[in-house]
């Protein structure tokens, strides 16, 4: 379930929030931009549960009440060494790309999302991509949703 944002930040509480793409979608999916991030976040998540990737936590502007984010931030958890072998190359591709006064990586200029991998990769030498998204910029806990499978 998601929770009500907190008024003073405009985010979510600290913690880790579990829902369905169906959740997130009526909770989150109230503006054109918001519902067309969604498409990108269910092509993602789709893209790794065929990889067999169960664990997906997305974070950034599309989790606060800012009516059109400019995309969805994440992370997955690698489930073993193999992964790599498994997912389609296209959600692992970090070679970027120009846009119109941007580079970003493909799946950001095709789904307006970037996805992480844990712990292959680290939001800073000493910070994984947990911890990193479990706080603003100035260090003050906020939370996440675990993107789960509808039961």
């Amino acid at each position: 379930m998601i929770p009500e944002f907190d008024p003073n930040t405009g985010g979510l509480p600290p913690g880790n929030h579990q829902a369905t793409l169906e959740q997130i979608r009526r909770r989150l999916g109230s503006t054109s931009r918001r519902r067309w991030l969604l498409k990108g976040l269910r092509a993602a998540v789709e893209a790794f549960g065929v990889a067999g990737i169960d664990e997906v936590y997305i974070d950034g502007s599309f989790c606060t009440e800012k009516p059109d984010p400019g995309d969805i931030d994440g992370y997955w958890v690698e489930p073993d060494e193999a992964i790599c072998d498994r997912i389609d190359p296209y959600w692992i591709n970090f070679e970027l790309v120009l846009i119109p006064h941007l580079r970003k990586w493909r799946m950001w200029a095709d789904h307006g999302v970037e996805f992480f991998i844990h712990p292959s990769m680290q939001a800073s030498p000493e910070l994984g991509f947990p911890e990193f998204f479990r706080q603003d910029r100035d260090g003050n806990p906020r939370g996440v949703i675990q993107v789960v499978k509808a039961a």
